[in-house]
């Protein structure tokens, strides 16, 4: 990883433009990695466009550099890209066409189930989060220039991508190395309990209020291992609530006892059914996702399907019970 981490860093090293990109509906990793990768580039001098076509979500808006993202952009004379988290290049949305309007694509992931793309890659699929493969890459960039680059404001872009992909340290992905890494952010002043806080401690009063309309519609399958929950366009219209608002969610679904999977369904007003998929050990949300053309990671992995939404949350349930049902007989 080293290598691929020092082979990115020359090639941004040797450039003056960059835009960096997360994937749609963002979260603290995608957000996290691009904004560290920003601070780093612009203390060498270069000129950067950070791009998330779902913009920031508010939960996420105390983030360093967060003011500077850009839902778009018309420049296209940037000479390298990097998208970071994306899984396959189509989910950075409305970014494409400026990322790909660069002679240099770069990929930062930690999802290789969905395949790789670019001209250059650092990706591992054993990273607990695509952070963690920014903080490789930022210490290639201080190798590679000469200069120091890691501070408190990367460092807590990391830590918060660390941290929200890993739930806290919670889920399998994390290693060894997670810690390693996620103490070194933390001497360099990043807080986990501040981040904790403004994350997962600083819900909005819609957001509360969606989830409440979310779990009155909780129903869950006769063996008790699939479980779901959605919200409409009406809900989003009566609570003057956005879509960033679902964030957590999914996962007060897959905490009820004996749930291996917990389905999100939101209604997008006007566009389409997003589904956020999330599994315990034993179960692959990643295989579901992909029936429907998304992707993820086997325990959390999300897809989207056309309205209307008793259609969808009809076909990827089903998908989900006859999944577990072949896991299971394959099994025994």
């Amino acid at each position: 990883m080293r290598k691929a981490a020092l082979a990115v860093a020359r090639a941004l090293c040797s450039t003056e433009r960059v835009v960096l990109a997360a994937h749609v509906n963002p979260d603290g990793d995608t957000l996290g990695c691009t904004l560290a990768l920003m601070h780093a580039l612009k203390a060498l001098g270069k000129e950067v466009v950070v791009l998330s076509s779902d913009g920031v979500p508010c939960i996420y808006t105390w983030m360093p550099g967060a003011d500077a993202v850009q839902i778009s952009t018309e420049r296209r004379d940037f000479d390298v890209a990097v998208v970071c988290d994306a899984g396959r290049i189509d989910r950075i949305g409305s970014a494409q066409e400026a990322v790909l309007s660069a002679p240099l694509l770069v990929d930062v992931d930690h999802h290789l189930a969905d395949g790789v793309f670019g001209n250059l890659l650092l990706v591992d699929a054993d990273a607990a989060a695509a952070c963690e493969l920014g903080w490789e890459l930022v210490l290639a960039l201080e190798k590679v220039s000469g200069k120091r680059l890691a501070n408190r404001a990367i460092a807590e872009c990391l830590l918060t991508g660390i941290i929200t992909d890993t739930g806290s340290f919670q889920f399998p992905s994390v290693t060894p190395r997670t810690f390693l890494i996620a103490a070194k952010l933390q001497r360099l002043g990043a807080a986990p309990s501040r981040i904790n806080e403004l994350v997962f401690e600083n819900r909005s009063r819609e957001s509360v209020e969606l989830l409440g309309r979310a779990l009155s519609t909780l129903q869950i399958s006769p063996d008790g291992k699939v479980a779901w929950v959605h919200v409409t366009a009406k809900d989003y219209e009566e609570l003057h609530a956005v879509d960033a608002d679902t964030e957590g969610i999914v996962n007060h679904v897959r905490s009820i006892r004996g749930v291996l999977i917990g389905i999100l369904f939101r209604e997008i007003p006007g566009k389409k059914v997003r589904v956020s998929l999330r599994a315990r050990e034993g179960a692959d949300v990643h295989r579901i996702a992909q029936v429907f053309g998304g992707g993820g990671h086997r325990l959390a992995a999300g897809c989207s399907l056309s309205p209307p939404l008793e259609k969808a949350e009809e076909l990827v349930v089903a998908e989900a019970i006859r999944q577990l049902k072949e896991q299971t007989a394959g099994e025994g």
